[in-house]
């Protein structure tokens, strides 16, 4: 059910790597908080690009806001999945942007992110735009797209690593999913002096 292809392999014969399993989930957690990084610098290379129609404005608005706080929220996801302890800031962001505490999630986003933000690029041809600006954009891409298949790669092999430990992978969904569920209300609390 496995690929048979896995992240050291594909760096030994694209880039002469050796890496250690370590070292491996290291550069994939790199990759991914590249690619939230590259989300948010596309946010505001939107904001530079703004032109003077009332609808392009406002569309571009949107486009630079939707991947500015993208990028940051799955930048906090990024950071969350390493963290031993959390801040103020992800329990905001597990409520309303629960698809960039998963590694899978933020993958989806970073590609979307990505083949929309090359799409539109591609779409909107501007001459006087500056070769460095395009260069830039298009980099940017790229790093989401690579940040995109390492949070593949790190979902895979944590689940891999799941599976040796004997871990069932319903019970680690079930312990996400509770995570959401609201609490019970206290039908039988009364506030001292109420009697």
């Amino acid at each position: 059910a496995t690929m048979g292809v896995s992240m050291e392999d594909l760096l030994s014969r694209f880039g002469g790597l050796r890496l250690s399993g370590r070292n491996t989930q290291e550069y994939c957690a790199l990759a991914g908080t590249a690619g939230a990084g590259s989300l948010a610098l596309l946010g505001g290379l939107s904001l530079l690009d703004l032109q003077l129609s009332l609808l392009v404005v406002m569309r571009q608005l949107a486009q630079c806001l939707l991947l500015a706080i993208g990028g940051l929220t799955c930048l906090q996801g990024e950071r969350s999945s390493r963290a031993q302890l959390m801040d103020s800031f992800h329990a905001i962001v597990q409520e309303y942007f629960g698809f960039a505490m998963l590694p899978l999630g933020r993958a989806a986003a970073y590609a979307l992110a990505a083949l929309y933000c090359i799409g539109c690029r591609a779409a909107a041809v501007v001459e006087e735009e500056s070769v460095v600006f395009r260069v830039v954009w298009y980099v940017c891409c790229m790093v989401a797209s690579v940040g995109s298949a390492a949070s593949v790669f790190g979902w895979r092999a944590a689940r891999q690593h799941n599976q040796l430990l004997g871990v069932e992978e319903d019970i680690v969904d079930d312990a996400y999913h509770r995570s959401y569920q609201t609490a019970e209300p206290f039908d039988s609390y009364q506030p001292p002096g109420a009697s």
